[in-house]
């Protein structure tokens, strides 16, 4: 007879080629060391189900992209027709099920705070880094990059977790996350993300990702963030880690004199900037030492431009729009050309995690909670699937570069085909 475990196993387990990507069994042989570090039971409240078996459950939901009573109802039907389970009518008219119910799910999820899903965060993704980057004895530099994603909430809750905002369509009121991810190796990874709360400094993620990601072994050199990172002690906390920041600059008064000396050929497209903390009344302002990068936007060139000013044909506020600046700690040690090239790339490396976020979001599964730490576990199962297909993709069709929708296919075609009734 084979027990539901085995079969679950069987069901999502790859081909011969790919023996050490299992997804189920990645979660069973996590379920250990979450019990752990969560200083969770083996079972809950007298009952049954252990928690293999409830990953097993969300497992199948974030590859379907369906919602946990679909996923177990599902499961459950297919258990009857394909296994040798033995139905068992309770005397309440009840029967006996191969998987949990999904309020025995929703049950185990509601235990679980911010701080216990961020522990699993740290776990889950500091086996893939291992698993992934740590394996290869050449040394790679790797790109940090952090971003921020923004979730729609329609409950009635008006707590600090929940903020105001018009960014969600439908909705004034969104969950705030804090997203990171790493490039290298031709991969790019999800390691970690944070719920922001009102008034919630972001530095202190970004450095204990930082530290985290130091202490693994890893050799970060560049981490590139977004306008809205563009502070003082952002640029401070990476630099004494000697880790180089790159961030656009905003408009400011400095960056326009920047623009005009650049024009007036009173300076070239890389000139010393200086990144201050506010003016308060009786201390001086922190400066930190950094450089400005001129570039034009669009297929245009900058010559073409400056020439277009000196001849007249453009005023300076229109000069000034077809420019944008970024910002950087490094220093230029070589060609000036090359250089602002190179950080021209690390700075497109940003968009990356911003069109992760879209493809992550397609075709995901219905999860509209009113707990924090429900909603952040299911964000941690499409990140899970994200990074599978950054892994995977390479090596399941070398000669065709497979999308993230076509790597889903191919898992609910490969792998839980037997189960689609």
């Amino acid at each position: 007879m084979q027990t539901c475990t085995q079969a679950v196993h069987r069901i999502s387990q790859f081909g011969p080629r790919y023996p050490n990507f299992n997804k189920i069994s990645f979660f069973k042989n996590l379920a250990k060391s979450v019990r752990k570090a969560l200083h969770l039971p083996v079972t809950r409240q007298g009952r049954k189900w252990y928690l293999d078996d409830i990953l097993a459950v969300l497992c199948y939901c974030w590859i379907r992209g369906v919602s946990i009573h679909h996923a177990c109802e599902k499961l459950n039907r297919w258990a009857r027709k394909f296994l040798d389970f033995k139905l068992r009518e309770y005397s309440d008219g009840r029967f006996s099920r191969a998987f949990p119910h999904q309020t025995t799910i929703n049950d185990w999820l509601r235990t679980q705070t911010l701080l216990n899903v961020e522990d699993v965060y740290r776990i889950v993704f500091e086996k893939m880094i291992r698993m992934t980057f740590l394996t290869k004895t050449r040394k790679t530099n790797f790109v940090l990059e952090f971003d921020l994603t923004y979730l729609g909430y329609w409950g009635k809750r008006r707590d600090s977790l929940i903020k105001g905002s018009k960014m969600v369509k439908g909705t004034r009121r969104i969950r705030h996350y804090h997203g990171a991810m790493i490039h290298g190796q031709h991969k790019s990874l999800y390691i970690g993300c944070h719920h922001v709360a009102k008034g919630e400094s972001k530095i202190p993620f970004m450095v204990q990702i930082a530290d985290w990601l130091i202490d693994l072994g890893l050799n970060i050199k560049v981490c590139v963030v977004d306008r809205e990172y563009y502070r003082h002690n952002v640029l401070k906390s990476f630099k004494q880690r000697n880790i180089e920041v790159v961030t656009p600059a905003k408009n400011y008064k400095q960056l326009k004199n920047c623009k005009n000396d650049y024009l007036n050929e009173k300076k070239g497209r890389i000139q010393h900037y200086e990144l201050g903390t506010k003016a308060k009344k009786g201390k001086r302002r922190k400066l930190m030492r950094c450089w400005v990068l001129l570039y034009a936007r669009g297929k245009q060139s900058l010559n073409t431009i400056k020439t277009q000013y000196r001849q007249g044909y453009l005023s300076v506020k229109d000069t000034s729009e077809q420019m944008y600046a970024l910002i950087t700690t490094t220093a230029p040690q070589y060609h000036s050309k090359s250089f602002v090239y190179t950080i021209k790339r690390y700075y497109k490396m940003r968009w990356q995690i911003e069109t992760a976020f879209r493809d992550v979001d397609v075709h995901k599964g219905i999860w509209r909670s009113n707990d924090d730490g429900t909603r952040l576990f299911a964000e941690m199962g499409k990140y899970l699937l994200f990074n599978f297909w950054q892994i995977e993709r390479d090596e399941i069709s070398p000669d065709h570069r497979m999308t993230f929708q076509e790597y889903r296919d191919w898992l609910i075609d490969e792998f839980s085909g037997t189960i689609n009734l």
